[in-house]
């Protein structure tokens, strides 16, 4: 007797075949019909997946061998156990959609073997288990295709258990799953359907929604923060990071030659709120109680009081140099143990690619230093960019707010300001780009705190920028 499991995954096969989703013979199905031992009920290979009938399945056991029905098993069983092994799913479904293959093939790019497509603010989120809000951000894995499959289920597997129900394999369409049949086809939909809404987007953005051409631009200068990744990375990530970390960080340093010119200069600041200033500027302790700086008997500040200290800058978000090199050092270290990762804006890799492939150098201006700055780009959602650019400045070159800021970066890159286009979510920032000479975008990005670009060009993705 044909099971209600076997003419269920028989009427979803042929509706998934309807939609155009695995034309030909392309695409596999399974579902789960025992764990112990796995027994997985499939579509046999090299057939029309949306002609199947329930009695022509086949069932194939953890050695990828027919068990039962007429049929080979797909070369992609292996794939399928390994999402059934790593996710406890009960049905995985696999498509070759338009946009499924073309946007996997996009995501990976020049020769890369793995990234990952960011979806975020539509509504159809929800559709996937877990989701409870269109701002939630979810990065579906994308993988280089490889005919081992022994090797490519591997590689995917340590991906399956973070992935959005799905999984991305370049050139190749789609995995979609979820505990049962059903979920997996609603999973199934709901992901086609973001991706659909992605590569549309991408078309019309080709097809002439772009700014005005900057000509003459050589050179492309990049804000950080609410230009290529999202504020609150830094502000909800990044500085809470370093700030709980400070106190073991400088006890373990204290006797590191390579911290101390950073304590002494971190030492002469606080002697400096003596007199109610830190690096020029007024410094409000974040209460009373934390105003004045313990001393030990020799007169040398106390570990603690220079802890609370920074703590105290970092809440204030001041520009202390020596802080900043300081919180470098710590995000190093977070970065190399894979507790850190910057969750780069989708459209950032593209553009920056697609500009260095057309010859424009590629710079960094941010408050953040140098060595941040690096750290960021090396250990990005994308991979490693940092190769891509070519200069990095920091707020040792000048105040971003200031004019001659904008021309020392022009002068240490050989070229006339007027050759420059920087970016940035920052109006004063622009107006002193702009008064050197460069030309200007303004970053308009969700969670940006400056939303009003006054009277600049606008852009909410670099792959509005025409240069």
């Amino acid at each position: 007797m044909t099971s209600a499991l076997a003419v269920q995954l028989s009427q979803t096969m042929a509706a998934i075949h309807e939609r155009g989703w695995c034309d030909g013979t392309g695409g596999n199905f399974s579902c789960v019909l025992s764990r112990d031992p796995l027994i997985l009920l499939m579509a046999p290979s090299g057939v029309d997946k949306g002609t199947v009938a329930p009695e022509d399945l086949i069932q194939v056991d953890a050695c990828a061998q027919v068990v039962a029905g007429e049929g080979r098993a797909s070369a992609e069983t292996l794939l399928h156990q390994e999402i059934v092994a790593r996710t406890g799913a009960g049905a995985v479904l696999h498509t070759h959609s338009h946009a499924a293959t073309l946007l996997s093939d996009w995501c990976l790019g020049e020769g890369r073997e793995a990234g990952a497509l960011p979806l975020q603010g539509l509504e159809m989120l929800k559709g996937l288990a877990g989701i409870d809000s269109h701002r939630r951000r979810v990065m579906l894995p994308v993988l280089a295709n490889d005919q081992d499959l022994a090797r490519l289920s591997a590689t995917a597997g340590p991906l399956l258990g973070d992935a959005p129900h799905g999984l991305l394999i370049g050139g190749h369409g789609l995995y979609a799953w979820g505990r049962d049949l059903s979920e997996a086809h609603r999973h199934l939909e709901i992901l086609e359907w973001l991706l659909e809404q992605r590569w549309r987007r991408l078309l019309l953005e080709a097809l002439g929604q772009r700014h005005p051409k900057a000509s003459g631009i050589q050179a492309v200068l990049l804000d950080i923060e609410g230009t290529t990744c999202p504020v609150p990375f830094v502000s909800k990530v990044l500085f809470p990071y370093a700030r709980e970390r400070l106190d073991g960080f400088l006890r373990e340093g204290a006797d590191e030659p390579a911290l101390a010119p950073l304590i002494e200069a971190i030492d002469a600041a606080m002697a400096a709120t003596d007199n109610g200033t830190t690096q020029g500027e007024t410094f409000r302790p974040c209460d009373a109680g934390s105003s004045g700086h313990q001393t030990s008997s020799d007169g040398a500040i106390n570990h603690l009081s220079r802890v609370r200290f920074l703590q105290e800058l970092i809440d204030q978000d001041r520009k202390l140099p020596a802080l900043k090199e300081l919180q470098g050092l710590i995000w190093d270290r977070g970065y190399a143990d894979g507790e850190l990762r910057c969750p780069l804006f989708d459209d950032v890799a593209p553009a920056l690619r697609a500009w260095r492939r057309a010859g424009l150098e590629l710079a960094v201006y941010s408050s953040g230093s140098v060595k941040a700055q690096k750290l960021l780009y090396r250990h990005s959602n994308a991979g490693d960019l940092s190769g891509l650019f070519s200069h990095w400045f920091d707020t040792t070159t000048g105040a971003k707010g200031d004019a001659a800021s904008y021309r020392a970066i022009a002068a240490a890159m050989g070229l006339e300001p007027r050759a420059i286009l920087f970016v940035s979510d920052a109006r004063a920032e622009l107006e002193a780009a702009r008064t050197a000479g460069m030309e200007t975008r303004f970053s308009q990005r969700q969670d940006n705190p400056e939303q009003d670009p006054g009277p600049f060009e606008v852009i909410t993705s670099l792959a509005r920028i025409d240069v």
